[in-house]
């Protein structure tokens, strides 16, 4: 398994493992809240494991040898305890986790060493087996801390995390969630990485190492199904990329119906749970899209090392793309369009500032008309979708 799937399934693990609210005490069965828990994980693609799970005083349990893996893969993330603090009965046979503290450890396997500093989840509810709400039954909560994690082979680090933090407001059915996330400092140490090749092209490039972080912040309104986010993710002296969308018919009811789907062709290939979820996907509508690159000195270093890959300069790179740009558009058989990228794109390329890319459509586009537009007029896809390319704008 991939460094990045290690990390990607640590991640998936934290923000599957906690709780929010209040109910009336009783003594916790501790392994039923587990199993409940580790049902839950399952939906999500994660199968939870444990040596023995005890309940410590009336409220808290001790979940040890937790291992947490993706079904049919040979490993996975062992921790040695976990506490679970605060559990409490709710409705339905569901549990609220007060608090779960995820404790530091440090893991090591083909000689990648992973040190973690520890993390916790505040308020997640954890789904009865009769919960028919498809937004609680993914596992809300109302906050994630995780810590700081630092990645190494062979006793050399490689990538630095100062942590992650998110918060959820509180959910009632029907009611709008708002939510914002943070991916705190980051280092990758390129000149430290284990891949011969990714350490000499980034040294070419001119980024032996770099620092960056991400900001997210959004909102769901549950009834009409409209989500929008905003997120920017800034790489230091390299580029900063902000991305904002907005789309309609993201509803409880799609959300049960994509669940539904999920369980039912487990089994299946990916091909035909792809053709179904497109099904299902059609019931969605865009009502904005914008990409934007703020250049920090990216696009020249890359300029210049492809440049130095052929053997010619900046200048000449940047003269051929402008003539090969006008033949690759006009396969979207969109003339006016065409020509507006081809203007926006070279203005960048002589002098990267900014590239904005945007999709502002005077209604919502169902994704439905989108598609029949794509096999039936792929051309008129740009127009449908108002889309628009713009650079260096207000630089």
């Amino acid at each position: 398994m991939t460094f990045r799937s290690r990390a990607l399934e640590a991640a998936s693990a934290l923000v599957i493992i906690f709780a929010s609210g209040t109910a009336a005490r009783a003594e916790i069965n501790a392994q039923a809240v587990f199993d409940a828990l580790a049902k839950q994980a399952s939906a999500q693609g994660l199968e939870l494991t444990a040596n023995s799970v005890a309940l410590d005083g009336s409220d808290d349990i001790v979940v040890s040898g937790l291992k947490v893996g993706v079904p049919g893969e040979d490993d996975g993330l062992e921790i040695e305890n976990i506490l679970l603090e605060d559990v409490s009965e709710a409705d339905n046979g569901a549990y609220v986790i007060g608090r779960i503290a995820a404790p530091s450890f440090t893991d090591t396997q083909n000689g990648m060493t992973i040190d973690f500093e520890g993390g916790s989840i505040e308020g997640f509810y954890v789904a009865g087996p009769n919960e028919t709400d498809p937004i609680a039954g993914v596992g809300i909560y109302r906050a994630l801390n995780v810590g700081a994690l630092q990645v190494s082979q062979s006793g050399k680090p490689f990538f630095l995390l100062d942590g992650i933090t998110a918060e959820i407001s509180p959910y009632e059915p029907g009611t709008t969630l708002e939510f914002d996330a943070e991916i705190k400092d980051f280092t990758i140490d390129f000149a430290n990485m284990p891949d011969a090749r990714t350490r000499k092209t980034m040294a070419d490039v001119g980024y032996e190492q770099i620092r960056g972080r991400m900001n997210a912040e959004g909102s769901w309104d549950t009834a009409s199904g409209k989500l929008q986010t905003s997120q920017s993710f800034t790489l230091d002296d390299a580029a900063i990329l902000n991305f904002d969308f907005a789309i309609g018919g993201y509803t409880a009811e799609l959300l049960a119906a994509l669940q539904k789907m999920q369980a039912q062709m487990q089994d299946q290939g990916d091909q035909a749970m792809g053709l179904a979820m497109m099904g299902l996907m059609q019931q969605l509508e865009i009502a904005n899209i914008e990409i934007e690159i703020v250049d920090e000195s990216a696009t020249g270093r890359i300029l210049d090392y492809v440049a130095k890959q052929q053997g010619t300069n900046r200048e000449s790179l940047v003269a051929q793309a402008k003539g090969i740009l006008p033949f690759a558009l006009a396969q979207l058989q969109n003339p006016a369009f065409a020509a507006k990228v081809t203007a926006a794109v070279g203005a960048y390329l002589d002098n990267p500032q900014s590239l904005k890319i945007v999709s502002a459509p005077a209604s919502p586009v169902p994704v439905a008309q989108i598609m029949a537009a794509a096999m039936s007029a792929p051309q008129s896809i740009v127009d449908v979708l108002a889309v628009e390319v713009s650079a260096n704008a207000g630089n």
